[in-house]
């Protein structure tokens, strides 16, 4: 059958036509609209079903011999992909390509090969259905019977194990997550090398089989033995590949994560698995802070959580990512009691969130026991993250609620019929996150801990509470107004919440990868790369200002530091630029100005950028550089940590040395002494940190806010140490500062309380709302 005549046929023009349809149709949203990973998944989930129903119907009614259904049934599905990737590349004309070439790949490589098996499939189902009075029916049920189960495997995969990935012989490569998006789809060739033995063991047992006078089918040779030999080969390569997946990367279980991770510990209430190169002790205290975890939060919640919860600890993101998806994104899984982290340092940052999630399935709905319609099955995303955002806020200069208040000043607040929807879904993560979180502690103090759990166990809020959507909305934006911000947290805020969610992204796959890209090749310290990387991003998306930052930045490294401060001068001045943007530019600027010994020049441009900051870290972090234009004995170490020469970038080791003899001809400063503690805690030495910040802070700290930090991390060391009085010390003397901001002595007296058992000590209200103003 030539493609005219195959395409004329009835149900192939049907098919065809629903095809262009459905995948013209949503190629209108944005990330949607050329040959990519989303236009494949799409496609994935409709070309296949189309060719196999088609070819079964065809089959079923002309009963053509088993090799002529057989090659019909792929050339169908070879038309219908090639319609729609031409589907595809119009809308790539109207909207503008990302990369065409790697999505075609993605394109051939999903529903190419999918439509292929799907043709073949097709073929048979048409051949059982042929046989039945109600062939029609059969042929359609048969037909998607085998796309369906294949997705039916991986929803059991999903359900049973900790993988969220899947790889699906008609759909092709499913990443898991949303908010990846650098999609890494490499297991996806050898996969496909399996499809390829399995096409190839179906030709060749087709070619094997012909049709009686009678319409049955019978074995016919063809004297052909090696193709018996290949045949055979070919179906045991398709089958080992199957079976023996998880070598591959194809799929994981339980059992085959925790041989490759290798390690586990246990603790009153977690059970961790962490990879066997990580040290033993580093591994009990992450699991003891996981038990903390756990007994705060259901203090909070007002509930009793599962006896157990499983913590799979991976060693970086690229074994997670392989493991079981997401990569770049924390996961967890409430109907397991399983959480999923990559190592992170002490305390780990996002444990508390995720466990959370597993507290809140104590009380959530369904087979999946979370939040949402339907039992369960519609998720309501906003009240999943709102309540972990409420129950474990992240450190911060200012907490879920202050950072509503800025929203809500900048008119960025979502409205909660957006929020507590699958519009949560289209706003920048920041704003969705936080919003959410801030409603939901909003809920818990003014209705109690039982109305959050009724309300994520399936209850309608307004019935809850008493008051409707509209009176919630009025009495949360009411309560947002009696916060008072510093000015400089409406300019942070701004730069925190005005990227937009993917799908308001343009090209957000590739633009991510670029950057990624870069940043390994500035690792390398290849800054041609790096500025071509971050040349191609900006080329794809114009709006990635902070792009140009980078290549400026990458141009000073390359030796040509005019044009590299010209470049930097001219985003600085460029009103079209977001202000955060700009406020990096004049802090590079900054750099450079240190680095060449113009420490007035220095000194403007980092204060005017405090001016615009709230964040303690990078407030801090200028403090020190400013100490720099004026200490001529710690110029050069902080030079070496933080900056670098006009034609490197930091150097650590030099950093390392130039501290060293900073902190030994300088006996009465304690900050050489503080900056070697950090680069102690960021390896785990938590002793060696401890003692170098006894000796900091038994010296003099003229910085308040390292003065502050070095207590605070004083406190970590202590509980990484199990040093319950210093921790106790520590923390007293922590949370009374009334010029840090409140979320972060909050966040200190919670260590405290999980590391001790203690009860955390009370905060004093900070002398501004989310700290002093620098």
């Amino acid at each position: 059958m030539n493609l005219q005549r195959l395409a004329s046929a009835r149900p192939s023009s049907i098919g065809i036509g629903a095809v262009v349809l459905l995948v013209g149709a949503i190629g209108f949203l944005p990330l949607f609209d050329g040959p990519g990973y989303e236009s494949a998944l799409a496609a994935g989930l409709v070309v296949p079903s189309a060719a196999a129903i088609t070819t079964a119907l065809e089959t079923s009614k002309a009963r053509p011999a088993p090799f002529d259904a057989f090659a019909s049934g792929l050339a169908r599905g070879a038309l219908f992909v090639g319609v729609a990737w031409l589907v595809t590349i119009v809308h790539g004309l109207r909207a503008g390509f990302c990369d065409p070439l790697s999505g075609s790949v993605l394109f051939a490589l999903g529903p190419g090969v999918g439509a292929l098996l799907a043709g073949a499939w097709g073929a048979t189902a048409g051949e059982i259905a042929g046989r039945v009075k109600r062939r029609r029916l059969c042929a359609v049920l048969l037909a998607l019977a085998a796309p369906l189960a294949s997705v039916g495997v991986s929803l059991v995969r999903f359900y049973t194990s900790p993988m969220v990935f899947a790889y699906d012989p008609f759909v092709g490569y499913f990443s898991g997550s949303l908010y990846d998006t650098v999609i890494d789809a490499s297991g996806l060739y050898a996969y496909r090398a399996g499809s390829a033995a399995t096409l190839l063991a179906g030709a060749v047992l087709a070619s094997h089989l012909a049709r009686t006078d009678e319409g049955k089918l019978a074995r016919r040779s063809i004297n052909q033995p090696s193709a018996i030999v290949l045949g055979v080969f070919a179906a045991a390569a398709s089958l080992g590949m199957t079976f023996f997946g998880h070598r591959l990367g194809h799929w994981h279980t339980p059992m085959s994560i925790a041989e490759t991770l290798g390690g586990r510990v246990e603790s009153e209430r977690c059970d961790v698995v962490y990879p066997r190169g990580m040290p033993r002790e580093d591994a009990l205290r992450f699991a003891r802070d996981c038990s903390a975890h756990v007994v705060a939060q259901e203090a909070w919640l007002e509930t009793k959580g599962p006896a157990k919860i499983t913590a799979y600890l991976f060693a970086d993101p690229a074994q997670k990512g392989a493991l079981m998806g997401a990569a770049d994104t924390y996961i967890a899984k409430p109907w397991r009691n399983e959480v999923y982290v990559q190592q992170n340092g002490y305390p780990h940052p996002v444990l508390g969130h995720e466990i959370a999630h597993v507290m809140a399935g104590s009380f959530g709905r369904g087979p999946f026991r979370i939040a949402g319609s339907l039992g369960g099955l519609l998720p309501n995303p906003g009240l999943i993250e709102g309540i972990a955002v409420a129950t474990s806020p992240h450190e911060g200069a200012l907490s879920a609620r202050e950072w509503a208040k800025a929203m809500k000043d900048l008119g960025k607040l979502p409205k909660l019929s957006r929020l507590f929807a699958l519009g949560f879904l289209g706003e920048n993560s920041s704003v969705a996150y936080t919003a959410s979180g801030a409603f939901v502690g909003f809920v818990k103090e003014r209705y109690g801990a039982a109305a959050v759990r009724a309300w994520y166990g399936g209850g309608p809020l307004p019935e809850i509470t008493g008051a409707s959507w509209d009176e919630l909305e009025r009495s949360f934006h009411e309560d947002l107004d009696r916060v008072v911000l510093p000015e400089a947290a409406v300019a942070q805020a701004r730069a925190r919440f005005e990227r937009p969610g993917i799908f308001g992204r343009r090209c957000p796959h590739v633009v991510d990868a670029c950057r990624k890209r870069a940043e390994e090749q500035k690792a390398r310290g290849d800054d041609e790369g790096v500025i071509e990387a971050l040349r191609e991003a900006l080329a794809l998306d114009p709006g990635e200002s902070g792009a140009r930052v980078s290549i400026a930045r990458a141009l000073v490294r390359l030796g040509k530091p005019d044009a590299g401060k010209a470049e930097l001068q001219a985003i600085a001045d460029e009103a079209r630029f977001s202000r955060h943007v700009r406020d990096r530019a004049l802090e590079e600027l900054g750099d450079i100005a240190l680095a060449e010994g113009d420490h007035e020049r220095a000194m403007v441009h980092y204060r005017e950028v405090m001016s615009r900051t709230v964040e303690e870290d990078p407030l801090r972090t200028l403090d020190v550089k400013l100490e720099a234009t004026q200490n001529p004995r710690g110029k050069d170490a902080i030079v070496a940590l933080l900056v670098g020469t006009t034609g490197h970038g930091p150097d650590k080791v030099r950093a390392a040395e130039e501290l060293g003899a900073w902190a030994a001809s300088a006996t009465d400063d304690g900050l050489p002494d503080y900056l070697l503690a950090r680069s102690y805690v960021g390896s785990g030495d938590f002793a060696e940190a401890a003692r170098r910040l006894d000796r900091a802070l038994g010296r003099r700290l003229v910085i308040g806010r390292v003065a502050a930090e070095a207590e605070r991390l004083r406190l970590v060391t202590a509980c990484a140490l199990d040093d319950r009085p210093t921790a106790e010390r520590m923390t007293l003397a922590y949370v009374a500062r009334k010029d840090v901001p409140r979320a972060r002595r909050e966040a200190a007296a919670s260590l405290y309380a999980r590391c001790t058992g203690a009860p955390a000590p009370a905060v004093p209200e900070a002398t501004k709302a989310g700290g002093a103003l620098p």
